[in-house]
């Protein structure tokens, strides 16, 4: 099934870490309901390592498996609520630990896993290794998802192997704040991206700019009047193109789908950005139709060359 429209929330979800981990993790569940109940994403992001931010109080930095509680509560969620649910944990596979991100999807499943490319020295010293540089896309939905954890987002190499390996949607568990390094990492790469961290949660649209934020440090959120969440629906009908060439089909466009698109220029980064209006055509039908490589595809057509 190819969405047109995909809603998408991420979580501001904050532990009292006076609690025992077994209590956030139940203060989790009943967040996530409310959430789902009220928003019905059809994929919702929760911070980096969710419930235990303070790993580096804890024996074995509070590790479980992809098969302990925190995944299979997030799994009977997902599956209750027929949606897709991204949590992060500090795995521990068979003594070796990772801040990993898991996907589950509609079905309860594990549908694949990200591990924190480049832990930072102090993550290092609790004995938390890298993932592998080079990890392939998540696919939900049919769509394929890229992830980067917090301090993964410095590392520009990362993004590349996204954009080689061709992807629908950003998304980066954090607890950092988005900031420019996420605006590049959308803009760069010509997707949204859903930034989940507690004190502010954002997502950015394909070209950069920011579509909502707020978190718990949000004045608004921090005095009730706000959920601790973020949601907004995503327009699936909308790419990004270099101008390259690009340029000299803009009055072809204009004549055969008129009010049916909308196009704005990014003159000053080479860049624009088509999206589809009307529901007698999609996406891609128009860049068969007019013959136009989305952005990524020619990013690497022209690294190839």
């Amino acid at each position: 099934m190819k969405f047109k429209r995909y809603r998408v929330a991420a979580s501001c979800f904050e532990p009292d870490l006076n609690h025992t981990i077994d209590k956030r993790r139940e203060l989790l569940r009943i967040h996530v309901i409310e959430l789902l109940k009220e928003q019905s994403p059809d994929l919702l992001v929760l911070p980096e390592t969710t419930i235990v931010p303070d790993f580096d109080k804890h024996n074995f930095c509070a590790s479980e498996s992809i098969s302990g509680p925190t995944v299979q509560m997030a799994s009977g969620i997902s599956k209750d609520f027929s949606t897709n649910i991204c949590v992060s944990i500090i795995e521990n596979d068979n003594g070796r630990l990772y801040n990993s991100t898991i996907y589950v999807n509609r079905s309860g499943s594990v549908a694949g896993k990200y591990r924190k490319a480049v832990p930072t020295s102090a993550e290092r010293n609790l004995g938390i290794r890298p993932g592998e540089a080079l990890q392939q896309p998540i696919v939900l939905d049919g769509m394929r998802i890229g992830t980067a954890i917090c301090f993964d987002c410095n590392y520009q190499d990362l993004l590349w192997n996204y954009i080689s390996a061709g992807i629908d949607l950003m998304v980066f568990p954090s607890y950092t704040y988005g900031g420019k390094l996420m605006e590049f990492w959308a803009f760069s790469s010509g997707v949204p991206l859903i930034c989940a961290f507690p004190w502010e949660s954002i997502i950015y649209d394909r070209d950069g700019n920011i579509l909502i934020q707020a978190g718990t440090r949000t004045s608004t959120v921090e005095f009730g009047f706000h959920p601790r969440w973020i949601a907004c629906t995503l327009n699936l009908e909308s790419r990004i193109y270099h101008l390259d060439g690009n340029q000299l089909i803009l009055k072809e466009l204009f004549a055969r789908y008129g009010g049916k698109i909308d196009v704005k220029l990014m003159e000053h980064d080479g860049r624009m950005m088509i999206t589809v209006v009307s529901e007698d055509i999609d996406i891609d039908q128009l860049e068969q139709e007019i013959h136009i490589l989305p952005l990524q595809k020619y990013l690497r057509e022209s690294r190839i060359c």
